[in-house]
């Protein structure tokens, strides 16, 4: 007498693919494998195995097939029915994220020195904004250097003579040059050098590091430097060399950067116009080269083009 039979083991559902989904509840809205597959720009036997793949990997029928309909089984409208949100918030967040590559919008956290807040960030920001509504910038003036990654930010502005070996990405914005300024009120007081040994005879303001006190901290010793070696206000900020040289204090040191929109007003004269020294490099930093997102991209060309306009 022959052993019976062990019954057959039913296979342990699998999870179904987003694929396998996508294409049943195509079918299901359309009622046709045909039109299905028109849609999702597949052949029309790319959409039968997925159904197929689903059904089985689920261990139910979904959908009743004959040569001329394709009608839902009770499974099928409720799967479908449990889906069918699901599916149309996944179509509706890559249709915003097409809208978003389409057009930048977003927030870009931005890291920059002080200095960049009183020369030409203001107005670049504003341009910014008027050429790209949906993009917000929320910017942080410090003369630290932030940790992008670590603290959240998308990109940063850094001026400095040597830009540390890291992971960032670094673009080159200018070469900063500082030069000597002065306001007219105070040359019509004290006359305008001619030459560069008569700043001797005229009052200096003196930028300091805090690293190099009592140095001029330019890469070497001409007679503007010697000059400027001593005077009676001595700080390491330029805003407040800045603030000084317009209130009629002397003469002093400012990046021509920084200077730019007092000597566009006439509330700053250049002085000495054949000296200049650069004191640095002004760079545009981001935290990778690959997959860049498009509104920081957006924003790293906007920036090296508005840059190259002031150069």
């Amino acid at each position: 007498m022959p052993s019976p039979r062990a019954p057959a083991r039913l296979q342990p559902p699998r999870a179904p693919q987003l694929d396998e989904i996508a294409a049943f509840a195509r079918v299901a809205e359309l009622g046709s494998f045909t039109a299905a597959a028109a849609q999702l720009g597949v052949p029309k036997s790319t959409v039968s195995r997925a159904v197929t793949r689903l059904e089985e990997g689920l261990n139910v029928r979904l959908l009743q097939r004959s040569p001329r309909a394709v009608a839902l089984t009770d499974a099928g409208r409720r799967f479908f029915g449990d889906v069918a949100p699901h599916i149309a918030g996944l179509r509706d967040a890559a249709r915003a994220l097409d809208a978003y590559q389409g057009q930048p919008q977003g927030l870009i956290r931005l890291s920059a020195p002080p200095d960049s807040g009183e020369s030409f960030l203001g107005e670049m920001l504003v341009e910014l904004s008027a050429r790209h509504p949906l993009l917000s910038v929320e910017v942080d003036l410090s003369s630290r250097q932030v940790d992008l990654v670590r603290e959240g930010f998308d990109v940063a502005l850094r001026a400095t003579r040597e830009l540390p070996d890291s992971s960032l990405v670094a673009r080159k914005l200018l070469d900063s040059e500082v030069q000597l300024f002065a306001a007219p009120s105070y040359l019509a007081r004290r006359g305008l050098p001619r030459a560069m040994d008569e700043l001797a005879d005229h009052e200096r303001v003196m930028f300091l590091p805090g690293a190099r006190r009592g140095q001029w901290p330019l890469d070497h010793v001409d007679a503007v430097c010697k000059a400027m070696a001593t005077g009676r206000i001595a700080t390491d900020n330029f805003q407040l060399i800045r603030s000084v040289l317009r209130a009629g204090g002397g003469i002093g040191p400012l990046p021509r950067l920084l200077a730019a929109p007092d000597l566009a007003s006439g509330r700053l004269v250049h002085v000495l116009p054949e000296w200049s020294e650069r004191a640095g490099t002004l760079y545009l930093v981001y935290p990778s080269a690959r997959h860049v997102a498009r509104n920081v991209a957006v924003f790293r060309d906007f920036v090296v083009a508005w840059v190259k306009r002031l150069a």
